[in-house]
């Protein structure tokens, strides 16, 4: 573009023969070019030199527009910190509201008993009183089995405010049956979000085989949300899943899966990949005010 002009672009700046045109900022770069600043996490040829052109580029999702997360842990299952402490943590955050997820029974080796989860449930309500900011959601992280279906009868499904499914097992099904399990996962009407959905450990365990597709297009259906696991080691979904789930109208929560009071900041992480996707605040509920959010759960 510079070259169109007869100017010349280099790292010391865009001039006209030896006149500096710009060089302070990149915003003046750009706008000298004709265009609106790109945000580092676009700049990747997926169509945003047109859109800068058009000034049509979004505005992304900024970490400081989440207002919550919605897939945590605690040591009544996998994670090593409190309710107390996690919850804590949490409103020094300043979140407007906050889930705890821990794993539902399913996930054997974690010891999961409904008598502990309504334990643990009248202890959030107990803690509620102390947060009168943040709003507190008892949740719970299913396993999708290898036929779809979650842990727990609806009846008890129905108790909980918010319920994640994810996959943790039999993660070599073929294609065919990958996607209708996570199908008939989205057409169960408890369940809110799907959990790191390629279900990746980065350098460990590759993504499941699955027709993304075809399961946004039942998450769309179903106003399932599809989760950006912000765990560094899943980082689940990548960019390039997040943008077809977009496409077809899906929308996203973007969450720590934190398992100790650290892990709370990983969400910074997710909102990079949320970005290179072109999220706006308006495709991520836990952007949204709470009464929104919880109609969107069935909860209001």
């Amino acid at each position: 573009m510079a070259v169109k002009k007869g100017w010349k672009l280099s790292e010391y700046g865009l001039f006209d023969g030896d006149r500096l045109i710009a060089s302070e900022t990149e915003e003046e770069v750009y706008q000298a070019l004709g265009m609106a600043w790109v945000h580092p996490a676009l700049r990747e040829d997926g169509g945003e030199v047109a859109a800068a052109l058009r000034g049509e580029l979004p505005r992304l999702v900024e970490l400081h527009d989440l207002r919550g997360d919605l897939h945590t842990h605690t040591d009544l299952t996998d994670g090593i910190a409190s309710l107390e402490d996690m919850t804590a943590a949490a409103a020094m955050r300043g979140y407007s509201y906050y889930a705890v997820t821990d794993h539902a029974p399913d996930l054997v080796m974690q010891r999961m008993t409904l008598d502990k989860a309504l334990a643990q449930r009248a202890r959030i309500a107990e803690l509620q009183a102390k947060y009168p900011d943040m709003r507190l959601l008892h949740g719970s992280e299913l396993n999708i089995a290898p036929d779809g279906s979650v842990d727990w009868p609806a009846e008890v499904l129905a108790g909980f405010d918010v319920c994640v499914a994810s996959v943790h097992s039999h993660f070599g099904q073929s294609r065919e049956e990958m996607t209708r399990r996570f199908i008939t996962a989205c057409e169960n009407p408890h369940v809110h979000v799907i959990g790191h959905p390629t279900t990746r450990k980065i350098g460990k365990r590759p993504p499941v085989d699955a027709d993304w597709d075809a399961v946004f297009r039942a998450a769309a259906r179903t106003g399932t949300i599809m989760e950006i696991d912000s765990y560094p080691d899943r980082a689940d979904l990548p960019s390039g899943l997040v943008r077809l789930a977009r496409h077809h109208g899906v929308k996203f929560s973007i969450d720590s899966d934190s398992h100790a009071v650290p892990h709370l900041a990983h969400q910074r992480f997710g909102v990079g990949i949320a970005q290179r996707a072109w999220l706006t605040p308006d495709d991520v509920v836990n952007t949204w005010p709470l009464d929104r959010l919880l109609a969107h759960l069935g909860r209001d």
